[in-house]
């Protein structure tokens, strides 16, 4: 079960941020002109801190689960205030799946500390 939720959590990571560099890749650097700077900014980041997290999600799973909770945290923050805020985004549909996401790496996210840290305990003898 650890195996799946890191690869779901790991695979949703990859889409985000291939959504990210394809962006940078189709539309040039920092594409988001019509966000303020530092959103445009942050969604740009977003292409390689995503797969950031995914190397640290795998190689040193809690230092993973502190980047990726920190990493859909303020994204959820920042999309949120950009859909109700700022209104520089119309369709509400990719930040409900965020939030979803988010939801799933926090339940996730926990009982993964959790299972990593019994595993690390050696036996008493």
């Amino acid at each position: 079960m650890e195996k799946f939720c890191i690869s779901i959590i790991s695979l949703c990571l990859a889409l985000g941020g291939v959504t990210h560099i394809f962006d940078n890749v189709y539309f040039g650097l920092l594409p988001y002109k019509f966000a303020p700077n530092w959103v445009n900014l942050y969604w740009t980041s977003l292409g390689v801190i995503d797969f950031l997290a995914i190397y640290i999600l795998l190689k040193n799973r809690n230092l993973g689960i502190i980047l990726t909770l920190i990493i859909m945290i303020s994204d959820v923050v920042i999309n949120s205030a950009a859909y109700y805020s700022m209104q520089v985004i119309k369709d509400p549909i990719a930040l409900q799946l965020q939030t979803l996401f988010l939801g799933f790496c926090l339940g996730a996210c926990m009982w993964l500390w959790k299972s990593n840290s019994s595993n690390s305990v050696s036996p008493v003898t």
